[in-house]
């Protein structure tokens, strides 16, 4: 059976509360269109620590974002209840947050010989902190994943036990990788078309006409378009056309003709050769494996 790995909707997983002011999530988002998951809004200013196994998260710092993306770890402040953007509505990851504010002495993570407010001054004084996991964090994230994530179970000591493996080996990492930063408007500008491209894939929108609209050269449009979403404007979104095209086929009984439509192809041989040149197999050979 073919692995459609596309739901037909988000799947963001709640946050577990594993005591005072400490939060775990396994976070999982597929879809088409870009989500905004808050974190706990809970304290004026959490510390967020998130290992991302695949995809890409914009972690802003004043008026400047960076981007976290696959086999990255990443520490940084931020507000409760913030609005997340994760480009190209694909993540995967675990993700914990801490109110230092709520931090006691009989708290688990002091227990354990963590300082909150010293992790926050090591890791966070010039801003977000990004580093490549290494192997052994890596295997660590997916050992913990497939554990807790793939079983769906997990009792609150070991997650507490989990982040505190996380934080002790996350402190032994290098210091941070030189980071790539954004202009927080050119990512929001991104976040905004990706928004009304997604929204309705069957409408083709040239780089000129989305360049116009928001007010910006053609050439500056692509450029955030690759620096944000980590590849060119065009080459995204025939891939997020045919990605939808796929879960259509795999979840719904419409015919092909009408799925291309949907996804922007007038021409069904068009569509068909597009949809081959992706997935090595025909619209309905894709079909037809995926039932099985």
């Amino acid at each position: 059976m073919i692995n459609t790995t596309l739901p037909q909707s988000n799947t963001v997983p709640a946050c577990t509360a594993l005591g005072s002011g400490v939060w775990l999530a396994f976070r999982h988002i597929a879809g088409t269109s870009a989500p905004a998951v808050p974190p706990p809004a809970t304290g004026a200013h959490l510390l967020s620590v998130e290992f991302c196994r695949r995809g890409r998260h914009a972690l802003p710092a004043g008026d400047y974002c960076t981007i976290a993306a696959d086999g990255h770890a990443a520490v940084s402040m931020t507000a409760a209840g913030a609005d997340d953007y994760y480009p190209g509505a694909v993540y995967e990851g675990l993700q914990f947050w801490i109110d230092p504010d709520a931090q006691t002495g009989s708290g688990f993570l002091a227990l354990m010989g963590l300082d909150v407010h010293g992790i926050i001054n090591y890791f966070c004084a010039g801003g977000p902190y990004y580093c490549p996991m290494g192997d052994e964090l890596a295997a660590l994230v997916d050992e913990l994943w497939r554990e807790f994530d793939v079983s769906g179970y997990a009792s609150p000591g070991e997650l507490r036990y989990a982040v505190v493996r996380l934080l002790y080996m996350l402190l032994q990492l290098p210091y941070a990788d030189q980071m790539a930063w954004y202009p927080r408007a050119q990512v929001d500008l991104v976040r905004d078309a990706e928004t009304l491209m997604l929204a309705d894939l069957s409408v083709r929108h040239t780089a000129r006409e989305l360049a116009v609209q928001f007010g910006v050269s053609e050439s500056s449009f692509k450029a955030y378009c690759r620096d944000v979403l980590g590849d060119g404007y065009l080459p995204y979104f025939r891939r997020k056309r045919l990605e939808k095209a796929a879960d259509l086929l795999a979840h719904t009984d419409l015919k092909v003709q009408d799925i291309a439509v949907q996804v922007g192809y007038e021409s069904q041989s068009k569509f068909a050769k597009a949809f081959a040149d992706q997935f090595r197999l025909t619209p309905l050979e894709y079909r037809r494996l995926a039932e099985k």
